[in-house]
């Protein structure tokens, strides 16, 4: 089976000046993005696309004999040429590592392209018929993920690039994609879809027969749907809500618009979040609203998407899947109240107790399937989908306390800060957590080492007595010792008082005057420091 045509360079490019903007493949820490010319056939019936184009690539300080790339490997018939520059022997050796899925290609040339000069090249291919998770072509409807099988030449999973999107569906059909629809309505009645991407991203498109709902705001919005939902409004008013505060905890939304787009996905994927839109199953428009779920999705527009991690570096998944959850939970805590943002730590924002949660990540650590969210490397596929699980179970729950610590103003403002001075750009952890460091105002720096850098949670055990009206409370856990700030209810005789105190080291015991008789004394009563409770210990 053949594959298309892309380049993953393996270069080191410059600075240069010019009327485009480029991709450095090899080096993913450049700010230059690889620029596209794509047109695509639809072709449903068939449950195949037909793809040309060219791909323009920056020039390297030294000569090139090889251009790699990745690519899936169900694309066929594969044609390639360098068009520039024009070289004496422009013929080359494609050959491919042999892997099925992402497949890296190496194109041989036969003669080098000289420093210092761009290279433009022209490929052609088709897709095989077979759907997979996040690519299907099908009369009832068709999409292909940027973030799923890699369905157009790519030079890293971590690059973003820019260009332009030409599509051919058939007529009845609409096309959802990256960036600025362009063209007429006259070309879009014919079946002509015209996308141009300036903003650096990751290519993915849906058509089908959509009818759209739009709704007018600051970041316009529209609801691409392939049946009638009675849900839509409230699909709409949520998802405006949702992004409005999530505008405010990271900072003005990255793109012109924003669209929700129905697919099928016929899997396990509930949705992905693209670059300005979000593919979303069918399932979830057969639903009641909910709020996690596409805050989640919603969040990625920023962490994930336009905030870029190197692939198998370590923290990566916090960086994503770990921040978005974070605002998924607090755009709850913001818009359904705390009892909902409390659930939403303990078990997960569903009544029915399913959901990504401390209850989550607690069966993971049952079954050995704990790693420090931001020291350890994945080494492999199974580690890696831990690790996901891992950021959006315990990740964004340590988040919250972080936030808390710090001051929940004073770290939404690192964040904004942090997504406007590294967007679009290769970024880390560690660059990530000097960020909340020097914003913090205070030394942090033992609260990653003791949450983020470990496995594990504490243990407190909590025994108290009163004398008169004197209570007195002792907390202890085991080794390793966790620092937290936990708040203690008293309550008895319809009377309740709150405490908060800083539990450090082995035991600690703390005296209090409680003018009334106390009936129980609760440690975290709203569960907001992670730690084990007797219901996630295994029955």
């Amino acid at each position: 089976m053949k594959a298309v045509l892309f380049l993953a360079l393996s270069f080191l490019a410059p600075s240069f000046g010019g009327p485009a903007t480029y991709l450095r493949a090899q080096d993913d820490s450049a700010q230059q993005f690889a620029r596209y010319d794509l047109s695509i056939k639809v072709l449903p019936d068939a449950r195949r696309i037909q793809v040309t184009g060219t791909v323009s690539l920056p020039p390297a300080n030294q000569e090139r004999d090889k251009i790699e790339f990745l690519l899936w490997s169900r694309m066929e018939k594969l044609t390639a040429q360098l068009l520039e520059p024009k070289i004496a022997a422009p013929a080359a050796r494609l050959d491919n590592d042999g892997s099925d899925g992402d497949r890296k290609w190496t194109l041989r040339l036969v003669r080098p392209v000289p420093a210092g000069q761009f290279a433009l090249v022209q490929f052609s291919y088709v897709s095989a018929v077979e759907p997979s998770p996040q690519f299907n072509i099908s009369p009832e409807g068709s999409f292909a993920g940027g973030g799923g099988e890699l369905w157009y030449p790519q030079t890293s999973f971590s690059n973003r690039e820019t260009g332009t999107i030409r599509f051919l569906v058939p007529t009845g059909e609409t096309v959802i994609s990256n960036g600025r629809l362009l063209g007429t309505a006259e070309q879009r009645a014919r079946g002509e879809f015209i996308f141009q991407i300036a903003q650096p991203s990751k290519f993915g498109f849906a058509s089908g027969k959509y009818t759209v709902t739009r709704r007018a705001g600051k970041t316009p919005f529209a609801l691409y749907l392939l049946r009638p939902s009675k849900r839509a409004g409230q699909i709409l008013d949520g998802c405006a809500s949702a992004l409005n505060f999530l505008t405010r905890l990271f900072g003005t939304f990255p793109y012109r618009e924003f669209s929700l787009v129905e697919v099928d996905f016929r899997s396990k994927v509930l949705g992905t979040s693209e670059f300005g839109f979000i593919l979303a199953d069918a399932s979830v428009f057969d639903k009641d609203f909910d709020l996690s779920y596409w805050a989640h999705e919603i969040g990625h527009q920023w962490w994930g998407d336009l905030i870029r991690t190197k692939s198998g570096t370590t923290g990566r998944m916090m960086l994503s899947e770990g921040v978005a959850q974070f605002g998924a939970l607090l755009a709850t805590e913001k818009l359904e109240g705390h009892q909902a943002a409390e659930r939403f730590r303990r078990t997960g924002y569903q009544p029915s107790g399913q959901g990504q949660s401390a209850a989550t990540y607690f069966r993971l650590a049952t079954t050995r399937k704990d790693f420090p969210l931001t020291t350890y490397e994945p080494k492999n596929q199974n580690d890696t989908l831990t690790m996901h699980t891992l950021a959006n179970s315990k990740g964004f729950i340590l988040l919250d306390m972080l936030s808390r610590r710090i001051g929940r103003a004073k770290f939404a403002a690192i964040l904004r800060r942090f997504v406007k001075e590294k967007a679009n750009q290769i970024t880390s952890w560690q660059e990530f957590q000097r960020a909340i460091e020097a914003g913090a105002g205070q030394d942090i720096r033992w609260f990653f080492e003791q949450w983020f850098e470990r496995t594990g949670a504490p243990d407190y055990q909590l025994t108290w007595e009163q004398s008169g009206k004197v209570v007195r409370v002792v907390v202890r856990q085991p080794a390793p010792y966790y620092r937290a700030n936990l708040e203690v209810e008293l309550s008895g005789t319809g009377r309740r008082l709150l405490k908060t105190v800083e539990i450090v080291g082995e035991q600690i015991s703390f005296e209090w005057i409680v003018p009334f008789k106390v009936d129980s004394v609760v440690l975290d009563p709203h569960y907001k420091v992670l730690r084990w409770m007797p219901e996630f210990r295994p029955q």
